[in-house]
């Protein structure tokens, strides 16, 4: 899975029974900040079979996950913008972490990175889904 070698992957197994998919999600923002992190934020509609207790009176039908990646080393980012839907890909390569989104001619991302840690997995509401 995705979240095998990303740090917090223990929030996925509690709030999620281990069931957690970013497949077809859609790039909502990024930031590059401090430095050497990045913030990738995504919403997807692939909401888990089990979801935590607390999101029981919340009216949702995605979720958005936001994932920090730490001490880039590299990065290369081509394209004009975000909000489309995309797999993104997480790999670790010897000592380093790799991210990537690809979505053909029109936007690549690809970075190296120490560690990923997932940030928040909160529940969405998005009108265009309804």
């Amino acid at each position: 899975m995705w979240f095998d070698f990303v740090h917090g992957k223990e929030k996925i197994n509690f709030m999620f029974n281990n069931e957690l998919s970013i497949d077809d999600s859609e790039i909502d923002n990024f930031l590059f900040y401090d430095l050497s992190k990045i913030r990738v934020c995504f919403n997807t509609r692939n909401i888990p079979k089990k979801t935590p207790d607390k999101w029981r009176n919340v009216e949702f039908n995605g979720l958005s996950i936001t994932l920090i990646l730490v001490g880039i080393s590299k990065l290369n980012l081509q394209g004009d913008r975000v909000g489309f839907i995309c797999s993104p890909i997480i790999e670790k390569i010897d000592d380093e972490m790799t991210f990537t989104i690809d979505n053909g001619d029109k936007f690549h991302f690809s970075c190296a990175a120490e560690i990923i840690v997932i940030d928040s997995i909160e529940p969405y509401l998005d009108q265009r889904w309804k």
